[in-house]
C-alpha cells in the first residue's frame, strides 16, 4: 500500500477475526478473515496477518472487540481471549510513537455509520431523518448497542440489562409461564436466545439459529415459523424501547448474523408491524425513524479504521 500513513484495523469476534490496512484517501484494503478456533490467542492472529509479504510499516492500530473494554484492556465475552493496548502494540511491533486503540465492536459500527456505502446497507423501512443521533443494535452470538452522535460513538453493555417489562408481559402470555430463563436482553435476543425461545415455545429442540431460520423458509407451516414470527414481533417491541431511550432520529441500524437472518425473511413484516404500532408520542416517533440492516459483516473494520486513522493523525 503506497501511503505515508498506514494503520491496522480489526474486528475481533467470538468466532472470527477480520484484519485490514487503512490509509487516508485510500480506505480499507488487504482485508483478511481468520477463524479464531485455529489460533491460541489474539496475538497469534496478529502475527499471522503481519507475516504477509510486503506489509508496510504501521503507524497505529484499532481493534474492535466483542466484549467490554476498560482503560484499553479487553476481555472477549464469548472466548477466553483478553489483553490490552500495550500487548497489541507489542504483537504488531509498533514503535513508541504508534498508538493502539481498543474499542467495543458495536462502538466500531457506530463509528462506521458515516462511511457505510449502499452495498453495506439494506433499507428495512424508509423514514424521515431528524436530529444527529443514531443507534446500532447488534444481534449475533450476543447482544449490544452503540449510540452515535455526529459520528462519535458511545460504548455500552446493553445485553446484560434486564428485559423491559413490556417484553416480560408478552413472553408470559406467549409461553404461558413466567419467562425466568430470560434474565437479560441477551438471553433472548441472540443466537442462543432464539434457540432457547424456540424450545420453550414449541417444545422441540433446535441446533442453531440458522437451522431455525432455514426450517421456517423451507416450510412456512413448520413450528419454526411460529418461533421466527413471534421473535420478530418481540424484537419490534424491544426496538420501540430502544427508540424511547436513545431517540435515533438519524436511523436505527441492525447488525449481526441473527438480525440479518431474521430481518431478511418475511418475518420482517412482523417486526415492522410491532415497531410501528400506533400509540402516543412513542408511536409517532417510531413511525418516522429510518430502519436499516447492516449487511456487511466486516463493516466494523471500517469503523475501527476511522478510529485508528484519527488517532494516528492526531499524534502527527
Amino acid at each position: 500500500m503506497a501511503a505515508e500513513l498506514t494503520v491496522l484495523a480489526g474486528d475481533v469476534g467470538a468466532s472470527r477475526t477480520r484484519l485490514a490496512l487503512a490509509a487516508p484517501g485510500i480506505g480499507v484494503t488487504a482485508l483478511q478473515s481468520f477463524s479464531n478456533d485455529s489460533f491460541a490467542s489474539l496475538q497469534d492472529v496478529l502475527h499471522a496477518y503481519c507475516a504477509q509479504p510486503g506489509l508496510p510499516p504501521l503507524q497505529g492500530a484499532c481493534l474492535a472487540v466483542a466484549g467490554p473494554v476498560r482503560g484499553g484492556a479487553f476481555q472477549l465475552s464469548n472466548r477466553n481471549w483478553h489483553g490490552d493496548a500495550s500487548a497489541v502494540a507489542a504483537a504488531l511491533g509498533l514503535s513508541g510513537g504508534g498508538r493502539v486503540e481498543i474499542v467495543n465492536d458495536l462502538a466500531a459500527l457506530g463509528h462506521a455509520l458515516p462511511v457505510l456505502i449502499p452495498g453495506q446497507l439494506s433499507s428495512l423501512r424508509p423514514g424521515r431523518q431528524n436530529g444527529t443521533q443514531a443507534l446500532v443494535a447488534g444481534i449475533g452470538t450476543g447482544f449490544n448497542v452503540s449510540a452515535s452522535l455526529n459520528g462519535a460513538a458511545l460504548e455500552a453493555e446493553m445485553g446484560h440489562a434486564g428485559l423491559p417489562q413490556l417484553l416480560c408481559r408478552r413472553l408470559q402470555v406467549v409461553l404461558d409461564r413466567a419467562p425466568d430463563e430470560f434474565s437479560c436482553i441477551e438471553a433472548l435476543f441472540s443466537g442462543p436466545g432464539l434457540v432457547r425461545f424456540h424450545q420453550l415455545l414449541t417444545g422441540t429442540a433446535a441446533g442453531s439459529a440458522e437451522g431455525i431460520e432455514a426450517a421456517y423458509l423451507a416450510d412456512p407451516a413448520a413450528p419454526e415459523a411460529r418461533t421466527v414470527c413471534e421473535w420478530a414481533h418481540l424484537l419490534g417491541l424491544l426496538a420501540r424501547e430502544l427508540t424511547a431511550a436513545y431517540l435515533p432520529g438519524q436511523g436505527l441500524f441492525f447488525a449481526g448474523s441473527v438480525a440479518r437472518g431474521i430481518l431478511s425473511t418475511p418475518a420482517r413484516e412482523n417486526f415492522l408491524a410491532s415497531y410501528t404500532a400506533p400509540g402516543g408520542r412513542l408511536g409517532e416517533t417510531c413511525a418516522e425513524v429510518p430502519l436499516w440492516l447492516i449487511t456487511d459483516d466486516a463493516a466494523g473494520v471500517s469503523g475501527a479504521a476511522r478510529v485508528a486513522l484519527a488517532a494516528a493523525e492526531e499524534q502527527g
